[in-house]
């Protein structure tokens, strides 16, 4: 667990990446947000705010934008290093 979480939140230079951390704490936020969304709608007898939903669906979405973005940007860096 530890390598893997290492691999994510590590660029190849072996620095840290903060959009590999948004990404994950987003992803973990909108988890949360979506666990009470079900629970809440399970036990409670009133419609859930239509703002909530747009929220996780917003967070899911821009853990995913930036989850493409970190993979892009170890790719084209793995691709320099090969070139020099």
């Amino acid at each position: 667990m530890k390598k893997f979480l290492s691999d994510i939140l590590k660029e190849p230079d072996g620095k840290y990446s903060r959009k590999s951390f948004f990404m994950i704490v987003a992803f973990l936020i909108a988890m949360l947000l979506g666990l009470f969304i079900v629970v809440s709608d399970y036990f409670l007898e009133q419609e859930i705010n239509r703002y909530a939903i747009d929220i996780f669906d917003t967070l899911l979405l821009f853990s995913a934008g930036i989850s493409g973005l970190s993979l892009l940007d170890k790719k084209t860096k793995d691709k320099n290093k090969e070139e020099l």
